[in-house]
């Protein structure tokens, strides 16, 4: 049981998991393997995914400005000799190793931050800067070496299970909805009913109005039943007394 559990746990891990990078990758014009790739890259570097999908993003959107010789890329991407033409057919994994390999040939030390800011803008200039050539080679290795990479048919496959699934949830909810719409009715009138017994002008409120205003009487009723029993037993052990002494 608890192993099949856990095989449970592990195939919905890894729909989830794929099915976002597949959205992802869809967004950035890539494949699900470059995001992988890119994703075990900054396990590798010390960076998250979060910051890795910030600064491709903002790459994405500069080099489609450049294709069109505006933005901030055009300057960068004509000072390293790359085409953002050719950069936007890539992968994303390889359009980054492409303009951090420039970067490193072609840019002295103290202007590379600059540089790759007109890239990746300057937040993510500082996380891709860590994501190396040689760290993009050894995570492309990796995740293939593992079994990561999974193909687009595979991922595509992935997204519409994920979508039936989620179909599944609907369905619960749909019928979640429809009993409480079909219990409403008589849950209100079963509490509409409750309310009407417990008022004070109910049959329970009138009962329980009519116990307090009988305790009073009640109370007395007891009082002198004990006081008579009570003289009964103090005249009763008087005469006993005088009997003896008598």
């Amino acid at each position: 049981a608890a192993a099949s559990a856990a095989g449970i746990a592990m195939v919905r891990t890894g729909l989830q998991t794929v099915d976002a990078q597949a959205k992802l990758a869809q967004s950035l014009g890539t494949t699900v393997a470059s995001i992988q790739t890119l994703e075990r890259a900054g396990e590798l570097a010390g960076v998250s995914m979060s910051g890795i999908e910030q600064a491709t993003k903002d790459l994405t959107r500069r080099l489609s400005q450049a294709a069109t010789g505006t933005g901030p890329a055009a300057d960068a991407l004509e000072r390293l000799g790359l085409s953002a033409a050719d950069l936007i057919s890539l992968p994303l994994d390889q359009r980054v190793e492409a303009i951090n390999a420039a970067i490193e040939e072609f840019v002295p030390a103290a202007e590379r931050a600059a540089v790759a800011g007109k890239l990746f803008g300057e937040e993510g200039s500082i996380a891709m800067s860590r994501i190396d050539t040689a760290t993009l080679r050894q995570a492309t290795e990796d995740v293939r070496a593992f079994g990561v990479v999974v193909s687009e048919q595979d991922a595509d496959q992935i997204e519409r299970t994920n979508d039936a699934i989620s179909r599944l949830g609907l369905i619960w909810r749909g019928l979640s909805n429809q009993l409480a719409v079909a219990a409403a009715p008589a849950l209100e009138a079963t509490a509409d009913a409750m309310a009407a017994l417990a008022s004070r002008t109910g049959p329970l409120g009138t009962a329980i109005r009519r116990l307090f205003d009988n305790i009073g009487r009640l109370t007395a009723y007891t009082g002198t039943f004990a006081t008579f029993f009570a003289g009964r037993w103090v005249a009763g052990m008087a005469a006993a007394a005088l009997s003896v002494r008598g």
